[in-house]
């Protein structure tokens, strides 16, 4: 029962981790010590039918620890971005400016050439494409995509659940961000409180899939391009500081409030980047 509770205790910090954007669920993993073990069960759970059993019991528990906490933040969330949405996406601004350090330092070689460069490039064009090329309007107070049917909506929260599932397992990278990023994010906190089906099982197709065939492609890649991977990344956690710059507030005192909340949640970040 202690190491029952005890998984499910390290889901809940990954839980709360990924449903705040900037803080890698990947990273958390690493911090308390289960993400070989998590990257092992995912990758072959498929594969290794004589040790299917033990993976699942051992992903149940995570899961199921993770899941609970992200129906408990995901009220706190929702109310926080729609009273206090400037301050709250400075925060997250924080937290992404905060793990650039620790994704540079994932890798002992990141001296900078022609290959590496190129990814960088490739992964920030892609982030500033989607923001530009991806139309948004406010609806109480919060960014969401505009669609013409429920089909499409449907089916950017399916291609949403891929992107931010492959991220959430890996270290450096926020699942939630990516949410984020596709605006999205609300919608999916909202889904979350209020307990919508639909929504939620187009969600978490796109995440299912997005994490096995994530920790099988990151596993390739980090064996055989490691530096252009992380570069890639990096191109794409830089870049995500454009589309998520709030509107400021009016007031002076309002203003610094909101950029101590930011420096505060750098500090965090880096500081958590360093642990890990």
């Amino acid at each position: 029962m202690r190491d029952i509770l005890k998984l499910m205790i390290k889901g809940g910090f990954i839980g709360i981790a990924n449903i705040i954007p900037g803080v890698s669920g990947g990273t958390m993993a690493v911090v308390l010590g289960i993400y070989e073990d998590l990257i092992e069960a995912i990758g072959n759970f498929i594969t290794r039918k004589e040790k299917r059993k033990e993976y699942l019991l051992f992903l149940l528990k995570v899961f199921v620890g993770a899941g609970i906490s992200i129906v408990i933040f995901s009220w706190l969330m929702d109310y926080l971005l729609t009273y206090y949405e400037s301050f709250t996406y400075l925060f997250f601004i924080g937290l992404i400016a905060g793990s650039i350090p620790a994704i540079y330092k994932t890798h002992p070689n990141m001296e900078l050439n022609v290959a590496s460069a190129i990814t960088f490039l490739a992964g920030f064009g892609l982030v500033i494409f989607l923001s530009v090329s991806v139309p948004e309007q406010h609806v109480d107070g919060t960014k969401v995509v505009v669609s013409s049917t429920n089909l499409w909506k449907s089916g950017v929260l399916f291609f949403a659940g891929i992107l931010s599932g492959g991220s959430m397992i890996v270290p450096g990278i926020s699942g939630s961000f990516i949410l984020v990023l596709l605006g999205q994010y609300h919608t999916v906190i909202r889904a979350v409180k209020n307990f919508n089906i639909v929504r939620l099982l187009f969600l978490g197709a796109g995440i299912a899939i997005g994490i096995w065939v994530f920790a099988k492609l990151m596993d390739i890649l980090l064996k055989k391009y490691p530096k252009e991977t992380f570069y890639f990344i990096l191109g794409l956690v830089c870049a995500s500081l454009y589309p998520i710059f709030p509107t400021l507030p009016e007031l002076l005192y309002q203003k610094m409030i909101a950029f101590s909340i930011a420096l505060i949640a750098a500090a965090v970040s880096y500081k958590l980047g360093e642990i890990s």
